[in-house]
């Protein structure tokens, strides 16, 4: 202690500094916890063959008994990412639909445990060039789908 420093002045500096690393230490921890949305979910679009993603195309999520998730659907942006709010935590399965596309999976898969999405993320199977892959990311569902054919297209 200096010279002529009274310890009420001495505490209060070292609150100060106490706040001051509070502040700094856990600000990360409460804007990430602000930041997720637990009920949110992120999923993207790539095509199987390219692995570029697949933009302004739009999707929808349904539950197993048909249900829609997000109601009108939502639209992938320019790097193939659509969010899809509100999704009701107590689902166990969503199958995803894209326009004009298809699975690029061997049985045409396209249900998926949001558990695990939301845990360590989830890469769907790709079989239309099995070279092409991402690694999960927690929150985000990674589906990879190929451009229907001219008849595919026309059964609809």
């Amino acid at each position: 202690m200096r010279p002529g420093t009274s310890i009420s002045a001495l505490l209060s500096q070292r609150h100060v500094v106490w706040l001051v690393l509070c502040g700094v230490l856990c600000a990360p921890f409460h804007a990430g916890a602000q930041a997720a949305d637990a009920t949110a979910l992120r999923v993207q679009i790539l095509n199987g063959k390219t692995g570029r993603p697949v933009t302004n195309q739009h999707l929808r999520m349904f539950r197993k008994d048909g249900k829609a998730i997000d109601g009108k659907g939502e639209t992938t942006d320019g790097e193939g990412y659509a969010a899809i709010p509100n999704v009701d935590a107590a689902l166990s399965d969503v199958f995803i639909s894209v326009d004009l596309h298809l699975p690029c999976s061997k049985t045409g898969k396209h249900d998926f445990s949001l558990a695990k999405v939301r845990v360590s993320g989830v890469v769907s199977e790709n079989v239309c060039r099995p070279r092409i892959t991402m690694y999960p990311q927690a929150g985000t569902l990674i589906f990879y789908v190929r451009d229907e054919t001219f008849i595919e297209k026309m059964r609809h």
